[in-house]
């Protein structure tokens, strides 16, 4: 809890200085996979456990315990994630199966937002389920 206070303290200051001159702020959770949005308009919103960052082009939410890291940066790059691609690596396929079952399982951290497939706010074996069906093609 104190790591994540000192987090949003420091966010919180260093967000108006440090964003001056940069064009995005990129977040970094589990196995390196990342979130980017604009620093145009942006504004940070911290609730129930995760940051949601909004800016004129999109947004972006991560689950403040899966946060590794955060900074800014002049390299843009998607906000948006492909459905299915737990692992982020550009991919759907059964590599993303086997990192959400390790997330389940607790042995791996990764972003819930992007887990938490079938939309009932829980990552657990029915995020599987719709997984794999993403994967055959069943839903999309």
């Amino acid at each position: 809890m104190k790591k994540i206070l000192i987090m949003m303290v420091t966010l919180l200051i260093g967000v108006g200085i440090h964003a001056q001159g940069f064009s995005y702020l990129r977040f970094n959770s589990g196995a390196g996979s990342e979130q980017c949005v604009s620093t145009d308009g942006l504004k940070i919103v911290f609730n129930n456990g995760k940051l949601v960052a909004t800016s004129n082009d999109g947004n972006a939410t991560i689950a403040l315990s899966a946060m590794n890291f955060m900074y800014f940066s002049n390299e843009g790059g998607s906000s948006q994630v492909l459905r299915g691609d737990v692992n982020r690596d550009g991919k759907v396929n059964v590599s993303d199966v086997t990192a959400l079952i390790n997330m389940i399982l607790g042995n791996l951290t990764m972003d819930q937002e992007v887990a938490n497939l079938n939309g009932d706010d829980k990552v657990n074996v029915s995020d599987v389920t719709t997984l794999i069906n993403i994967i055959l093609g069943i839903i999309s």
